[in-house]
């Protein structure tokens, strides 16, 4: 229950409202210039590596509802985001992917502006890399299995593979990135941001959920949170707004209601692959997703091996009976999994019921015919490459072997309604723009249209979707900001 009796204030000159990737940037880059940061994050504080190989325990405490906020569709599926202290970069895999040179080419013609030029933009994701840790990984890293077998599609096919950029402080040979184990293979931002910030003043409160924005005067007066089962009034100077691409615009339309503006969220699809292979693939020995295929990447699509966890890799295989799970456990060390990424051409429908989030997506028909066309031609690779069977993300009919007919199997079979896929990487619900419009209301500093001291610094101001990975492109966009308004 609610204890609105006892309410108390609290004054600051800058509250952060959110600590993942924009929101850790805004505190320590203030905290630097030695102001009075307050920092309030929704979700708790867990220490580094306290989920150490435990993927079930991540997703049940350090993610939002339990990693599967569901989004209504045709295949219904689950959005996950990250819900604790450091938000979406305490749980990813530590990828530091630079903006996409077409991205930021899109992102000046539909701004009718220049500013998101390369050349501009280097300088602070360069800051971003030292401070983090940026490594790019070299001969002395161990690959794994999975990623050889992307590097030796790559050489058969002639098609471009890359090396991914991590934020790694380690040379141990991990395969574990992919849960979050910052302090022992990856850098996180607890580390590099928030902790040092701490230590020069930044005051942070955990599990205080920022519940409504009061505006008076064409300002923001103060924020109605919630610490402890207790109304907390925050009355602070300036406030930014980085609690993530669902929650931010969710604020906003708690606050001034659903018809303030219209929220659309860009995400990527995930769709995962698994294929036995004639070998073992020993996918626990050396460090995963060290390559990614970019051949596609023009048409939004990326394909890369993940972690292979056998819990994980069964939880995706639940549509089987025991007799064929049992079978794939006795071999369990010839499989293999893999992603293909797709950035949608379509939203996903933000609204705000009864203090509710509802999501609503429809795969778009281009999107299905691009699928066909990727699954098609890596399918092929991984057949080409050793795989004997390969388990489709499908609700049915889902096992292949090389000697089908591919291209009428996946006609008949890749469909909207028969898809498992879950998305990440929401981007664009409250974007930046050079003047107000139904979906844009923040200006090209990140600057509130309608209030004074109210700005924005997460992934929702991103003019569009990074294609990539967009812990990297987020944290530079926001030191951006800061540098050339907070001076």
């Amino acid at each position: 229950m609610i204890n609105k009796t006892e309410n108390e204030k609290i004054f600051c000159e800058y509250l952060v409202i959110g600590s993942g990737a924009g929101g850790s940037v805004a505190c320590k880059f203030l905290v630097d210039k030695g102001k009075d940061v307050l920092l309030i994050e929704e979700g708790e504080h867990y220490e580094i590596n306290q989920f150490n190989k435990s993927i079930s325990k991540s997703f049940l405490y350090a993610w939002r509802n339990g990693g599967m906020t569901p989004v209504i569709s045709k295949s219904n599926f689950g959005f996950g985001e990250g819900k604790c202290l450091g938000g979406g970069t305490y749980i990813n895999g530590g990828l530091m992917w630079r903006t996409p040179e077409i991205v930021l080419d899109n992102w000046n013609h539909k701004l009718k502006t220049n500013i998101f030029s390369m050349n501009k933009m280097s300088k602070y994701f360069e800051d971003i890399e030292n401070t983090i840790g940026f490594t790019s990984l070299d001969n002395n890293f161990k690959e794994n299995s999975e990623s050889k077998k992307i590097l030796e599609i790559g050489k058969k096919n002639n098609i471009k593979v890359v090396r991914v950029p991590r934020s790694i402080n380690s040379s141990e040979n991990e395969n574990e990135l992919t849960l979050g184990l910052a302090g022992k293979t990856k850098n996180s931002i607890l580390q590099k941001f928030i902790y040092p910030s701490k230590i020069k003043g930044l005051k942070i409160m955990t599990k205080c959920r920022a519940q409504k924005l009061i505006s008076e005067n064409e300002q923001i007066k103060y924020v109605e949170v919630i610490k402890d089962n207790t109304v907390k009034y925050i009355y602070p100077n300036k406030i930014i707004l980085a609690c993530g691409a669902t929650q931010t615009p969710m604020m906003i339309k708690k606050s001034f209601g659903n018809n303030f503006f219209k929220s659309e969220l860009n995400v990527h699809l995930n769709l995962r692959i698994g294929a036995k292979f004639n070998e073992n693939m020993q996918t626990d020995s050396g460090l995963m997703f060290s390559q990614q295929i970019q051949e596609y990447l023009n048409d939004g699509v990326l394909i890369m091996p993940t972690s292979f966890n056998k819990n994980n890799f069964f939880s995706s295989l639940v549509k089987l009976n025991n007799k064929e799970l049992m079978k794939i456990e006795k071999n369990i060390q010839n499989y293999s999994s893999f992603i293909i990424q797709l950035a949608s051409s379509n939203a996903i429908l933000l609204n705000n019921f009864k203090d509710n989030i509802i999501l609503s997506y429809n795969l778009s028909h281009n999107d299905i015919v691009k699928l066909r066309r990727y699954f098609y031609i890596f399918c092929n690779a991984l057949f080409d490459v050793g795989a004997e069977e390969i388990y489709l993300p499908f609700k049915k009919k889902y096992k292949i072997n090389k000697e089908i007919n591919l291209k009428i199997f996946l006609e008949k079979n890749l469909l909207a309604n028969n898809l498992e896929m879950i998305s990440v990487h929401g981007m664009s619900s409250s974007q930046m723009g050079q003047k107000k419009e139904k979906n844009i209301i923040f200006d090209m500093n990140g600057k509130s249209f309608d209030f004074k001291n109210l700005f924005c610094l997460d992934s929702s101001i991103l003019p569009t979707s990074t294609i990539e990975s967009p812990q990297a492109t987020i944290m530079a966009l926001a030191l951006k900001i800061l540098n050339d308004n907070f001076n």
